[in-house]
């Protein structure tokens, strides 16, 4: 790497670390004109594009890289990851298995893999890769995870329970303990007092990993039946409802969830999501006040406050919470529309364009794009 391409090199480097993904590119572009050929920046380019979900543009510059560098097993990885995104299954296992022939230890890749197996329901290849992975990092709780998964879908509810509460045990507060909390079935909650029930339960839970939303829902609602106050199924019942598009019955279940736990955060996000949705202005905002009381006040959080104080004409109050949500996520498009959507309310046009211009020149396609091009024609031309 000569002095020119390293100096642009680094440069990107640092505006990528600040998350300032447009310009970063730019430097490395610059970079590659100066030598086409240069590995470090096909691979840059290449791994901004796939985290930008630009999985086509990434594809490009790391095909660029191994007529270069065949070797490059850390492309191929990614190649691989990209065509999992784009539920290109064949294709993907293809680089994997490749990438792993070059570097037999790598653990990401197998994870990889052993969800490629899964997803094609090819499940004894599926729990053999987990297996390697367990072989080499004993503790690696996304293994554990994917195993678990597998055994559900093929109906082994208690080795699949076995291997939930693993996650549970290595990762009890993260999100993978989290997702394992959700997955176990029955055996980890009140008493065993029917089979049948644990395996409604456990069929429900495959239908919604699977994302049969509606069949979810009808076997959450019959053990319902038996268990009425079990909050987390009201819960698991009302987002199948919403996924499924049954807003209506989604919200019921919701407020049940909420009156068998009320001191749960998440019930509340959940249902502040939904009645954005509705567009139910007022009872977003008092469901989202009782979300943030419990914790429960992230980006999302703060945008759906803005989004809805706007509906309101509440302008000023709008442009404090979606200001926050922009403190704890830059790139989040839709606050920054919602924020110059507040501004333009306020008669501030100039600082409403800046927000505008921040999605707009966001490297990466969103149809807010298309509606910050509309906003920006009506605050330059109002009447």
């Amino acid at each position: 790497m000569n002095d020119t391409v390293r100096n642009l090199h680094n440069r990107a480097l640092a505006l990528y670390k600040k998350k300032q993904y447009a310009d970063a590119i730019r430097l490395w572009e610059k970079a590659l004109e100066v030598n086409p050929e240069e590995v470090e920046i096909l691979y840059s380019l290449g791994l901004i594009h796939f985290e930008l979900k630009k999985y086509d543009q990434a594809i490009d510059y790391l095909e660029r890289l191994l007529e270069l560098s065949p070797g490059h097993y850390k492309a191929l990885l990614i190649i691989g990851t990209a065509y999992i995104k784009m539920r290109k299954f064949d294709r993907a296992e293809e680089y994997i298995q490749k990438s792993i022939e070059i570097n037999p230890k790598q653990k990401l890749a197998y994870l990889n893999l052993g969800a490629i197996y899964s997803v094609q329901k090819k499940y004894d290849l599926g729990i053999a890769t987990f297996e390697k992975v367990l072989k080499l990092y004993p503790n690696e709780p996304r293994a554990y995870l994917g195993m678990g998964k597998i055994y559900a879908l093929k109906g082994d509810t208690d080795r699949a329970n076995d291997y939930f509460r693993k996650v549970i045990e290595l990762d009890p507060n993260g999100p993978l303990g989290t997702y394992a909390k959700k997955a176990v079935t029955l055996s980890t909650r009140e008493e065993r007092s029917a089979q049948d029930l644990e395996q409604i339960i456990a069929l429900g839970y495959r239908y919604y990993l699977g994302g049969y939303y509606l069949d979810a829902a009808q076997k959450f609602a019959e053990y319902l039946e038996y268990r009425p106050k079990d909050d987390w199924v009201h819960f698991l019942h009302a987002e199948s409802l919403m996924r499924a598009g049954e807003g209506k019955k989604a919200f019921l279940a919701f407020k049940n969830s909420i009156l068998n736990n009320p001191k749960k955060g998440l019930y509340y996000k959940e249902l502040a999501i939904l009645l954005d949705k509705i567009g139910k202005p007022q009872d977003v905002l008092e469901i989202i006040k009782k979300a943030k009381e419990l914790g429960k006040s992230d980006s999302l959080v703060l945008t759906l406050e803005g989004k809805n104080l706007n509906r309101l004409d509440r302008f000023e109050e709008a442009a404090v919470a979606l200001k926050a949500a922009l403190k704890l996520d830059k790139n989040n498009l839709l606050a920054h529309l919602e924020l110059a959507k507040a501004y333009i309310g306020l008669d501030q046009p100039n600082v409403a364009q800046g927000h505008l211009e921040s999605i707009l020149e966001f490297p990466l396609d969103s149809p807010l794009k298309a509606a910050a091009d509309t906003l920006m024609l009506r605050s330059v031309n109002p009447s």
